[in-house]
């Protein structure tokens, strides 16, 4: 419970931060050149975007930002030089994943920071890969060292669940982001059934 709090109380809190405050230190602090456009940042323009349209958006991505913005390793992870893909889940998405993890007896709630942190660097590709180079590969590893099989536009996890890419090639300075239909898990988490 104390998990849940804490990150439904980070995806709440990232709302309200300026995309400037998520992208973290400027690259040249670094030792790279000026910050651009992040991940972070686009991920951040795109959520506000989406919820201009209302009712009328086709999707949603508060929940990973929120993720994000609450974890330094990941926010780094994003923002830092070199190029990432990113494969976004929907908030749909992460509601799928409560009723998914509710067959074992748990909620999101119950995962530690750790396996959060696993679970969303399963969804992160070292390199920037477009939807065509996406298309044209039938495997991709994962920052995290895991693997995604891909399929017509179809990712298959570690534990044989689909996501589908929905919408692709959503331009950052360090990346790409593609959008998926489900959270994809390197792991299946132990029952409390």
């Amino acid at each position: 419970m104390k998990f849940r709090l804490t990150f439904l109380t980070l995806a709440a809190a990232a709302l309200a931060i300026p995309a400037s405050t998520l992208a973290g230190p400027p690259a040249h602090a670094k030792g790279g050149p000026p910050a651009q456009e992040t991940i972070v940042d686009v991920a951040v323009a795109t959520r506000d975007a989406l919820n201009g349209l209302g009712e009328d958006a086709p999707f949603t991505i508060n929940t990973i930002v929120g993720v994000v913005a609450g974890d330094p390793a990941l926010l780094d992870a994003l923002t830092r030089r070199g190029q990432r893909t990113v494969f976004a889940p929907t908030d749909e998405a992460f509601a799928n994943l409560e009723a998914t993890l509710n067959t074992l007896c748990l909620s999101i709630g119950d995962l530690s920071m750790e396996q959060v942190r696993t679970v969303v660097s399963y969804h992160v590709l070292n390199g920037r890969r477009d939807s065509g180079e996406v298309l044209g590969s039938d495997q991709l590893r994962t920052i995290n060292g895991g693997f995604l099989w891909q399929s017509g536009g179809t990712l298959t996890d570690a534990v044989g669940r689909d996501a589908n890419i929905i919408y692709v090639d959503v331009e950052a300075d360090n990346g790409i982001i593609h959008v998926i239909d489900e959270v994809v898990l390197p792991f299946v988490p132990p029952s409390n059934c």
